[in-house]
């Protein structure tokens, strides 16, 4: 009888024991599917103010703790950055609604993610001109079928001009158009920073320059792949608007080496820099994308009439 009941004991705590070792292995088998899956994106940089987030999420690591394993890869021109689009190299990439227009022409199926914030300025060197009215008849050196001559045709219709009202003078290189102002061999040319603050410093005058708050060209393009993947485009939100918020709490001091380095500044430029007001993730206006669509098909750039709020998806986070 007590062999018996010595039995039953044994067997109960044999019970007890498996189920809690049974249970200790599932706990571990969890813990370890709930790893962070890791998804590698290139994303192709420019050196202007549009791409600091891009570097701060990085430095920072927002990145990382999205469990997005991010490369960024600089161009130094457009045309380097869009045929590496073209060649299928980049997931994303710091891009504009001009350039927007021209993948779609191509077929290429990428959208806009967001806007980003980015501006430009209209300088002259010619001390007669003292307001976007007075370029009629002059020389302007721009890149014709680019953001920034859209912004400049812009510039001229809110002044009463058209863009006949003044003389291209095509000039691909950016700091060969700020060198031809300086040199009084072109009247005055569209530039971005670094560049912009580049020919404040030189004595050129700033007659228009866009508010990045306000009026966003602009866009941080993304492939058909990641434009799908909704999830994804989530995460890379969530770290782009941390670094806004970081960027937003401190001054240009505390980027001397991403200025410099990834977005070339002259150190003497990035010194004294100031920060534009960075804005969180969200859409290109409805109507800058319109403008920027009947633009494109102007120039030749869109070859058919299309709808641009089919490329832009609803920004997620």
């Amino acid at each position: 009888m007590k062999l018996n009941k010595l039995f039953k004991v044994f067997s109960v705590v044999f019970i007890l024991s498996f189920f809690v070792s049974a249970c200790g292995a599932k706990h571990t088998q969890t813990s370890a599917n709930e790893k962070k899956e890791t998804t590698k994106l290139n994303i192709g940089t420019m050196p202007a103010p549009d791409s600091l987030p891009l570097y701060v999420a990085q430095k920072e690591g927002y990145f990382k703790a999205e469990g997005l394993d991010v490369k960024l890869t600089s161009f130094k021109s457009p045309k380097d950055r869009d045929a590496a689009i073209a060649s299928g190299q980049l997931n994303a990439a710091v891009s504009d609604v001009v350039a927007l227009a021209s993948y779609v022409n191509g077929d290429l199926g990428w959208k806009s993610a967001t806007a980003l914030t980015g501006y430009f300025g209209i300088v002259t060197s010619d001390p007669a001109v003292t307001d976007v009215a007075l370029l009629k008849g002059k020389t302007v050196a721009t890149q014709p079928r680019q953001t920034p001559t859209f912004y400049l045709d812009q510039q001229l219709k809110a002044h009463g001009l058209t863009s006949s009202d003044v003389k291209i003078k095509e000039v691909a290189a950016i700091p060969v158009r700020l060198q031809l102002v300086e040199q009084h061999k072109a009247d005055a040319t569209i530039l971005p920073d670094p560049f912009l603050s580049m020919a404040k410093a030189s004595g050129a005058k700033v007659i228009a320059q866009s508010d990045p708050t306000k009026y966003q060209t602009t866009i941080l393009a993304v492939d058909k792949e990641l434009g799908k993947d909704q999830k994804v485009r989530a995460k890379f939100i969530r770290a782009y608007n941390k670094a806004v918020q970081t960027i937003d709490q401190h001054d240009a001091s505390d980027y001397q080496a991403i200025l410099v380095k990834d977005l070339g500044f002259p150190e003497a430029i990035a010194k004294n820099y100031q920060l534009p007001k960075y804005t969180a993730a969200r859409p290109v206006a409805t109507q800058m994308l319109k403008e920027a669509f009947n633009y494109a098909k102007s120039e030749g750039i869109l070859h058919e009439t299309k709808d641009p709020a089919k490329y832009q998806l609803k920004v997620v986070d």
